[in-house]
C-alpha cells in the first residue's frame, strides 16, 4: 500500500456498536466464534428462599452459541438473583494476541448496570479477568447491539460474561455471540534504531541547533541526551521548556545502520498521554544522510502516532529518501510537550505500520459498482442528486481529483444519504473497513464523526448487512500524506461491500468528498523486537510502478544507487497475500553511485483472465543475498475474450439493438449513461437480449454484464446516433 497513516491504536478494552446479520461469516484460520452449541450457566442466589428453580436468571441459553447472529441468550441479574454468568465454548483454541470479545445488547437503553466482567479460560484454567462495566454500560445504553472487546494476552477456548446485580434494579443483557480474531499484532520488525554501547556526543547524538551549517545553540534544552542513543531502550532523554524560537529544543541521533528509502522515520516518546494534533504542530522530525538534511515532517505530516502498551507513544512518517540520522525538534510552547521523554529514534520497515496490499473499490469502470440510498432505501434516481458522480468512488483513479460528493443540504424529509461501494475482492474478518474522504482539512472533529456511519455487507448477493459502527467513540481516523482522511473500524466478519452514511442534519458534512472504500489488514501495536539491518541494502530504490497498456503490463523502476547489484527478478501474483511466481529477470549494473532506470514488459497477462495483478522486485546482489521491493498493484482492462457483443453499434435507436451473451454466469444487463447513471436493469434469461427501448436519447452508453452476486463480467460501449 502506498499510503501513510495516522491513527490511534486499539486500546486494551474497546467498545464498538454494529448491526446484526442473519448468518455468521465463514470462519477462517484466524477467526473463532462461539458457534459450537456448547455453553454453561451459573448464578448466585444471595437469598436462600430463592433457591432452586426460583433462582433463574437466563433464558434461551443456546441462542448465544448457535450459528445465527440474530439469536441471543438473555441474562437477568438483580439484588435478589445476584450475579449471573454465561460461559461459551469457542470453535477452537484462540491464540494469544487475538481480539477477543462478546456481542451484547439490551431491550431498552439502561442508565445504570451492575459490575460486568469478562473471563477467559483454557480448559478449566482461568486465564484473564477484565472489568468491562463502563464499556458494557455504553453498549446497553444504545439502541443497537455492540461488542466489548479486549486484546487476549493468553490463549483461551472459552469466554465467560458475568453480569453483576444492582440494588433495586433488575435488568436484562442479551448475549449474541463471542469471538476471537487475529489482531495482526506487530511484535517483531526489521529496522534500525539509535542504540550504541558507548554513545558519544557529536558522533552518536547531538543537541546542537544548526542553521546554514552554523551552530546556533550547543545544547538546546535536552536533559540526558545520551540516554536516547544507548542500548537500553527503556532509558530516555527529556525536553525541557522551550528556550525560544531561535533556539528550539533539538535532539539528533545516529542510527546503528543506514535506513533505506520507504522506511518510517520517527521517535518513541512520551508518557504524557496521547499526543493530539495541537501537540504535533509543535514537533518536527527531520532525516539526514551523511550529515545532509533529507526530509522533514511536522504537525499533521507526522502521520503515524501509536499508543504503546507501556504508555509510551511513537510519532513517525514514511520516507522517500534513505537516511542514517533522525532529529526531533520542539518548536512550540504547547504545554503537552513540557518534559517530553525521548526514548530512541528509529527507521522501521513499512509493513510494521500498514497493509501493503489492501483491497479497494478500484474497478476499471465504476459503473455498476455502487448503490446510493436515502433514508435507508436504495434509490436509483438518487445518483447524481444525493451523491454526485458516485461511480468515481468505485473506479481505479486514486487521485485527489477523482471523487464522489455527498450532499446533505437537500430540501425535504431526507434524514440520511449513503453510498455503498463494492470491493475489488473480499475483506476478511479482522480487516479494517472504511472509506477515504475529504471534508475540510485534517482529521474530523467529534461533531462531524457523530454524523457518520459505516457498514459492511456480504452474504450470497453482497447485500446482507453485517456490521455497523458510527460516531466518534466507535470510528477511527487516519491521515494520508496528501491530506485526505481515512475513517474506519475493525470488523469481525468477512465482507464484500462498504457503505458510508452521513446524517443530513449535520450541515458541515455537505459536499464531503468520497474517494474510495477499502479493506486493510491493519497492523496493531509497535514492535518490541527490532531486528537490525546488518548492512546497507545493496540497492536504494527510488520508485517501482506497474502500468497497464491494454492487457500488457509495463513495469518501471529507478535506483538512486547500487552496490554489488547482480540482477532483479520480476515476480507476479493474482492474490492479495503471497503466491508470487517469476515472470522475468533484468541484469543490474553492479555498483553505481548514481543508480539507473529500468523497465520490463509483462506480455503474458492476457492468458490469465485476471483484472488485478500484484508485482514485486526481488533484488539479488553478487553474494546471493536478496531483498524485496514494495508491492505494485495494477488494474487490467477486461480480458480480450468478449463476454457480450452489441449489434448494430453504432445504432440509430435503442429499439434495434441486440446484445449477444457469451457468459453462462450472466444474471443481468445494466445500461448506464456517460455520467454513470443506471438507466435500465434487464434480467438475462437467454443468450440474446433485445433492448427494445425508444425512450432513451442519442448518446454514448455503457452496457455492463453482471453475475448473480453482482460481480462484473464484461462491458461494452454503445453509441446511439438518433438518425
Amino acid at each position: 500500500m502506498k499510503y501513510g497513516l495516522y491513527y490511534r491504536i486499539l486500546p486494551i478494552l474497546v467498545l464498538c456498536l454494529f448491526g446484526k446479520s442473519q448468518v455468521r461469516a465463514q470462519q477462517t484460520n484466524t477467526a473463532y466464534y462461539a458457534n459450537t452449541g456448547r455453553s454453561s450457566f451459573s448464578r448466585t442466589c444471595p437469598l436462600t428462599i430463592l433457591s432452586g428453580a426460583t433462582c433463574g436468571g437466563i433464558s434461551n441459553e443456546a441462542g448465544a452459541v448457535d450459528a445465527n447472529f440474530d439469536t441471543f441468550a438473555t441474562l437477568r441479574s438483580s439484588i435478589l438473583l445476584g450475579p449471573v454468568a454465561l460461559r461459551m465454548d469457542m470453535s477452537g483454541i484462540v491464540p494469544k494476541n487475538h481480539r477477543a470479545g462478546v456481542v451484547i445488547g439490551a431491550a431498552t437503553g439502561l442508565s445504570a448496570i451492575g459490575t460486568v466482567k469478562v473471563h477467559t479460560y483454557l480448559g478449566t484454567s482461568q486465564k484473564q479477568t477484565l472489568d468491562v462495566t463502563s464499556l458494557a454500560q455504553a453498549v446497553l445504553g444504545s439502541a443497537q447491539p455492540g461488542r466489548i472487546e479486549f486484546l487476549a494476552t493468553e490463549a483461551f477456548d472459552k469466554i465467560e460474561l458475568e453480569v453483576g446485580s444492582l440494588l433495586n434494579l433488575s435488568y436484562d443483557v442479551k448475549v449474541y455471540y463471542a469471538y476471537g480474531i487475529d489482531a495482526n499484532l506487530v511484535e517483531t520488525a526489521s529496522g534500525v534504531v539509535s542504540r550504541f554501547a558507548t554513545p558519544t556526543q557529536g558522533v552518536n547524538y547531538s543537541t546542537a541547533v544548526i542553521d546554514n551549517n552554523i551552530t546556533v545553540c550547543a545544547n538546546s534544552g535536552v536533559l540526558n541526551p545520551q540516554h536516547a542513543a544507548d542500548q537500553t531502550l527503556a532509558n530516555y532523554a527529556s525536553f525541557t521548556t522551550l528556550a525560544g524560537v531561535s533556539c528550539p529544543s533539538t535532539l539528533r541521533v545516529k542510527l546503528e545502520a543506514p535506513s533505506p528509502a520507504g522506511y518510517y522515520a520517527g521517535f518513541v516518546v512520551g508518557e504524557q498521554g496521547v499526543l493530539d494534533l495541537s501537540a504535533l504542530t509543535g514537533l518536527r522530525i527531520t532525516t539526514y544522510k551523511n550529515g545532509i538534511a533529507q526530509e522533514t515532517a511536522t504537525g499533521a505530516q507526522l502521520l503515524q502516532i501509536t499508543v504503546l502498551p507501556d504508555g509510551k507513544q511513537q510519532v513517525s512518517f514514511p520516507t522517500t529518501l534513505a537516511f542514517d540520522e533522525v532529529q526531533i525538534t520542539r518548536s512550540s510552547a504547547v504545554s503537552a510537550l513540557d518534559n517530553l521523554s525521548l526514548y530512541y529514534g528509529f527507521g522501521l520497515e513499512p509493513s510494521a505500520f500498514r497493509d501493503q496490499t489492501p483491497i479497494l473499490s478500484n474497478f476499471s469502470s465504476g459503473a455498476g459498482q455502487f448503490d446510493v440510498s436515502s433514508n435507508g432505501v436504495v434509490c436509483v434516481l438518487c445518483a447524481n442528486t444525493s451523491v454526485l458522480n458516485p461511480e468515481r468512488a468505485a473506479d481505479n483513479n486514486m487521485s485527489v481529483n477523482d471523487y464522489a460528493t455527498m450532499r446533505t443540504g437537500l430540501a425535504g424529509a431526507l434524514t440520511s444519504t449513503a453510498l455503498r461501494l463494492n470491493l475489488n475482492g473480499a475483506g476478511a474478518a479482522g480487516n479494517s473497513a472504511g472509506v477515504v474522504l475529504n471534508q475540510g482539512s485534517g482529521l474530523l472533529n467529534t461533531q462531524l464523526l457523530n454524523g457518520i456511519t459505516l457498514r459492511t455487507y456480504g452474504g450470497p448477493n453482497g447485500n446482507q448487512l453485517l456490521e455497523t459502527a458510527s460516531g466518534a467513540s466507535l470510528l477511527q481516523q487516519g491521515l494520508l500524506p496528501d491530506g485526505r482522511t481515512e475513517v474506519f473500524f475493525r470488523t469481525t466478519q468477512d465482507f464484500q461491500r462498504v457503505e458510508i452514511e452521513v446524517n443530513n442534519a449535520v450541515s458541515a458534512l455537505d459536499q464531503t468528498r468520497i474517494y474510495y472504500a477499502f479493506a486493510q489488514d491493519r497492523p496493531l501495536g509497535f514492535p518490541t523486537t527490532i531486528n537490525a539491518l546488518a548492512a546497507p541494502l545493496p540497492v536504494t530504490l527510488k520508485f517501482f510502478q506497474a502500468k497497464a497498456i491494454g492487457r500488457r503490463v509495463e513495469l518501471a523502476w529507478q535506483t538512486a544507487s547500487e552496490a554489488n547489484n547482480s540482477y532483479f527478478v520480476i515476480e507476479r501474483t493474482q492474490q492479495t497475500k503471497g503466491g508470487f511466481t517469476v515472470v522475468g529477470q533484468v541484469a543490474g549494473i553492479g555498483t553505481s553511485a548514481n543508480g539507473k532506470s529500468y523497465s520490463f514488459d509483462d506480455e503474458t497477462t492476457a492468458t490469465l483472465g485476471a483484472t488485478t495483478l500484484y508485482y514485486r522486485l526481488r533484488q539479488v546482489d553478487t553474494d546471493g543475498k536478496e531483498s524485496f521491493s514494495p508491492v505494485a498493484v495494477v488494474e487490467l482492462s477486461e480480458p480480450a475474450t468478449a463476454k457480450l457483443e452489441v449489434y448494430p453499434n453504432p445504432a440509430a435507436t435503442f429499439a434495434e439493438v441486440q446484445v449477444r451473451i457469451f457468459e453462462s454466469k450472466a444474471a443481468s444487463l445494466a445500461v448506464y449513461n456517460m455520467h454513470g447513471n443506471l438507466l435500465r436493469q434487464i434480467s438475462v434469461t437467454e443468450s440474446t437480449v433485445r433492448l427494445m427501448d425508444t425512450s432513451l436519447p442519442a448518446g454514448l452508453y455503457h452496457l455492463v454484464l453482471t453475475g448473480a452476486h453482482g460481480q462484473r463480467l464484461g462491458t461494452q460501449k454503445l453509441v446511439v446516433t438518433g438518425r
